[in-house]
């Protein structure tokens, strides 16, 4: 790969690293607000609850038909309606005069979201499939997303302080609008094939059989619902966990969410490094997970020094594999085009968010009839259950390897 080249594949995922930060703050930005709604808007807990909720309905719903848009038209195109749609949604959070018009503002802007997800993994993989394609997916899924959501839950409540709610999420807006453009002005074309791949025009009946008729996402989809489901039982209710039955106070208990969160920056850069530099990807996937179940099961046996420690040990390891995970589609360079990534990620994030709605629904309904430590085992060992799939996925190593072979016999 030539200078030029090499220069424009981290000025690419510069402006993917920074789109990513603006996803995931509008994502997140709307909790400080929370506060003003209830005031002004007159909203209850439960609504707030259902606020939030809707932005993953809409995130949930997309992921697939987000897909399908960048093969139809594109990924640069995909990826910026994403984020016109988010935008527009966050507009019309600021302007909202009721809870139903919040309601309809989240859901688009979950949509946009989803529809953006898809397309900038695939712009990651138009330019790193051949270099350090988990590092690179690394630093986008796992640092820029981790670092969005902070500033969105954390350093957004400055903001909301000092210019109101509304101007607070136009603000949001803006930033939004700002990589809008500098996606549209700057992004640079990949070289060569991949510059065709990620054009558009490619959305037929052999690009869905691909996708839909590959086993290993289907397997490596579900590999991960236990393990998605138990990292975000732990982000929401961890917390409350600690508050209960340790007697933390809001602020102690606070911190662990913290933790769990911020953990997850380093655990990128170790997944891209392990999984690019060292074992290979499903390797990584079972190990980081392995470890993420073991800590979700020492829960219930554990202080608030011990709790500190486990929310590090599952937000870092939840996303070492996740940054690994995401990057699959883009590693089955036997199997799936380039074109493909956008739908094949769709996939596996549909499979996987089943698991964030049904095991944080289980797991309280476990508590609330066996107890916090039952519901804790419960989500320990679907997460294991869940990963053991990865052992009936082929290793994308092994199958380019034996298609590189036939190639060069071929040739020969």
């Amino acid at each position: 790969m030539g200078g030029q080249n090499m220069n424009n594949r981290w000025l690419a995922l510069t402006i993917i690293f920074f789109s990513f930060l603006q996803f995931t703050l509008n994502w997140f930005n709307i909790v400080p607000t929370f506060g003003h709604l209830i005031a002004e808007l007159h909203l209850t807990l439960p609504q707030l609850g259902t606020i939030v909720g809707v932005f993953i309905a809409g995130y949930g719903l997309a992921h697939i038909p987000g897909g399908m848009l960048a093969e139809a038209f594109g990924m640069r195109f995909a990826m910026l309606f994403g984020i016109a749609v988010e935008t527009f949604g966050e507009i019309l959070s600021s302007n909202a005069d009721s809870y139903l018009a919040m309601l309809v503002a989240r859901f688009i802007c979950g949509v946009g979201g989803s529809v953006y997800i898809g397309s900038a993994i695939g712009l990651t993989t138009a330019w790193f499939r051949d270099h350090e394609l988990v590092t690179a997916n690394g630093l986008i899924t796992g640092v820029a997303f981790t670092v969005g959501a902070a500033l969105g839950l954390y350093a957004w409540d400055g903001v909301v302080v000092h210019f109101g709610w509304r101007n607070a999420l136009l603000i949001g807006a803006a930033i939004g609008a700002v990589t809008f453009i500098a996606m549209l002005i700057a992004f640079p074309k990949p070289p060569g094939v991949n510059a065709r791949s990620i054009q558009g025009s490619h959305l037929d009946r052999a690009s869905l059989k691909r996708v839909f008729g590959n086993r290993d996402l289907w397997i490596l989809g579900l590999s991960f619902l236990g393990g998605y489901g138990g990292y975000f039982t732990a982000a929401e209710l961890l917390p409350t966990y600690a508050q209960q039955h340790l007697g933390l106070s809001p602020v102690e208990a606070g911190g662990i969410g913290v933790i769990l969160l911020v953990s997850g920056i380093p655990g990128s850069f170790v997944g891209g490094w392990l999984a690019d530099k060292l074992f290979g990807i499903l390797p990584t996937l079972i190990g980081a997970w392995l470890i993420e179940s073991a800590a979700l099961l020492m829960i219930p046996f554990l202080g608030m020094s011990g709790l500190y420690v486990a929310a590090a040990i599952i937000g870092s390891t939840a996303i070492l594999g996740f940054v690994g995970w995401i990057a699959v589609p883009g590693l089955y360079r036997h199997s799936l085009h380039l074109s493909d990534v956008p739908t094949a990620c769709g996939l596996m994030l549909t499979i996987a968010a089943i698991g964030g709605v049904l095991v944080p629904s289980l797991f309280g309904k476990i508590a609330a009839t066996w107890g916090y430590p039952s519901a804790w085992i419960f989500a320990a060992f679907i997460s294991i259950a869940t990963m053991s799939c990865c052992f009936f996925a082929e290793r994308p190593e092994d199958k380019a390897a034996e298609t590189d072979s036939l190639k060069a016999a071929k040739i020969v």
